[in-house]
């Protein structure tokens, strides 16, 4: 039996999904709270929560925002987005700053299981149809520059363009910081630029993604 927590704002969704897991036979919501701060409140090692499923519009602030402290707070634990929004920019926040899967709301209660039971077990990342679109158009490589960078360098080089970190790359591709720092080398020598603003003009030049 894997013990989980829930975050949202919504009581009535709370109470639907709370019920739900606990006539599960795998998951058990030991813990339904309204806010990220309520979670660090509440939360006592000996509950053993091994996944956190977040919502990112709460009443108090951002969910993302509370990925960071929800992960200190637990030894090995993940935490799955379930939210209403299905923006490419929440998407990749929220993975970027450690989320381990991305649902969108009105998953059937039953795929939601099983998604998460693949999270627990597979260490699968669970992500609904719109965001694993999202996800291939996001790293789609353009026709212009796909003689001069590999898929790994273009997926860096857009990630770069979006404001994200070094290490946030790094953490989301599953590779070195200072692997980051080799491909951003690449990057620039292969298309003769030398900062990331450059690479920002290019990559949205190319206009990749709607």
């Amino acid at each position: 039996m894997y013990n989980i927590a829930i975050i949202d704002d919504s009581p009535e969704l709370l109470t639907e999904l709370s019920s739900y897991f606990n006539g599960s036979k795998k998951i058990k919501c030991v813990l339904a709270v309204s806010s990220v701060a309520d979670f660090s409140k509440y939360h006592r090692d000996f509950l053993d929560i091994k996944l956190v499923l977040l919502d990112i519009i709460l009443n108090e602030k951002s969910g993302i925002d509370g990925i960071p402290i929800i992960l200190n707070r637990m030894k090995e634990g993940k935490v799955v987005i379930l939210s209403i929004l299905d923006d490419k920019e929440a998407i990749f926040q929220a993975l970027s700053y450690g989320a381990s899967g991305y649902l969108v709301k009105g998953i059937n209660l039953g795929e939601l299981e099983t998604s998460l039971i693949s999270a627990l077990e597979d260490n699968e990342y669970p992500l609904s149809n719109e965001v694993t679109r999202h996800l291939v158009e996001y790293f789609h490589l353009p026709v212009e520059v796909n003689t001069e960078l590999s898929q790994q360098e273009f997926s860096i080089s857009r990630m770069l363009a979006d404001g994200m970190t070094y290490q946030s790359v790094a953490d989301l591709i599953l590779i070195s910081i200072n692997g980051v720092r080799y491909h951003v080398k690449n990057i620039y020598r292969k298309l003769n630029i030398n900062n990331r603003q450059e690479l920002k003009r290019l990559i949205n030049k190319n206009n990749t993604l709607d």
